[in-house]
């Protein structure tokens, strides 16, 4: 199925997340870090909620409709390339520390916080988190994970 599908984008539109469609504000996420590959997403959404990362999940499920998640899109591989006909979810809402246990030395994390906010909250107990790229400001734990 396509995201054209008029149905389909109401049903969307229901969630209540933002929703990206048109072209120019669609082409600051044809690319991640690696800009030598580009594809225009069929829309991007930017959700604030579990309920609505679910909801979009299941939605497109149920249309077949592609769907990439991305973090930051500092990435250098093309991991986050969003598909022409697909939702691209954007994951950067979700920037929240949840948890942090320096006896078991973990931390649970949204996938949007970046790198340099976890070393910042634990600087002070004398921890840091270990990978260390030059986009550590901006990169992101999901995309770590990815």
């Amino acid at each position: 199925m396509s995201i054209n599908n008029q149905d389909f984008i109401k049903r969307l539109s229901a969630i209540k997340s933002d929703i990206i469609t048109d072209k120019e504000r669609l082409a600051v996420y044809e690319t991640d870090g690696l800009t030598a590959k580009k594809q225009l997403p069929g829309v991007v959404v930017i959700p604030e909620t579990i309920e609505q990362v679910q909801a979009i999940t299941a939605l497109c499920e149920s249309y077949e409709v592609p769907l990439v998640v991305r973090g930051a899109g500092t990435g250098l591989s093309g991991g986050a390339m969003p598909h022409h006909e697909g939702v691209l979810l954007v994951m950067a809402r979700f920037n929240q520390i949840l948890d942090i246990d320096t006896s078991m030395r973990t931390a649970t994390v949204q996938p949007g916080v970046t790198n340099l906010a976890i070393s910042d909250a634990v600087s002070n107990l004398g921890f840091y988190y270990a990978p260390d790229p030059s986009s550590q400001i901006a990169c992101t734990i999901g995309g770590n994970v990815a």
